[in-house]
């Protein structure tokens, strides 16, 4: 299920990783209910930095009615963000985490096929096909991989 309505949520986990789009990389990020297991939001952006994660948390937060608990990694990005947004927060390595992990696992698992390289003529081009995947992939992902949990 992908979130498309603002509603409670007492839990989201936030994460990124980096996949190679030609010879460039970007970061894709997600928001998943840790309850519900709906991905909440799902972005890519070049860097990874606190105004990124501001950037992604807004997103995120406009499918909620109230403001979660966040649980995150390390990434120093995430701390000032939260704090900034006034949303409570927790560092995990594990755990509640894992929802966020296993679809990030099953999108490189995915994306190995492409060698980790979208194709296209140049890296913008390249992103913008990356997020037209990562759009149909989440509906894969969603209803036929989970079993539309």
């Amino acid at each position: 299920m992908v979130a498309s309505k603002p509603r409670y949520r007492r839990c989201i986990v936030v994460d990124e990783t980096r996949l190679r789009v030609k010879k460039v990389w970007v970061y894709v990020w997600s928001a998943v209910d840790v309850d519900s297991g709906e991905l909440l939001a799902l972005d890519v952006s070049y860097g990874r930095s606190c105004l990124n994660a501001i950037t992604f948390l807004k997103k995120t937060l406009k499918l909620c009615s109230n403001k979660p608990l966040v649980i995150v990694d390390r990434g120093p990005w995430y701390r000032w963000a939260l704090e900034r947004l006034g949303l409570e927060y927790r560092v995990e390595r594990f755990g509640l985490r894992n929802r966020v992990e296993r679809f990030f696992r099953y999108l490189k698992e995915r994306t190995m096929v492409f060698h980790h390289k979208m194709s296209a003529r140049d890296y913008i081009q390249g992103v913008k096909n990356l997020k037209l995947f990562l759009n149909l992939y989440t509906i894969y992902y969603q209803t036929i991989k989970t079993g539309g949990e």
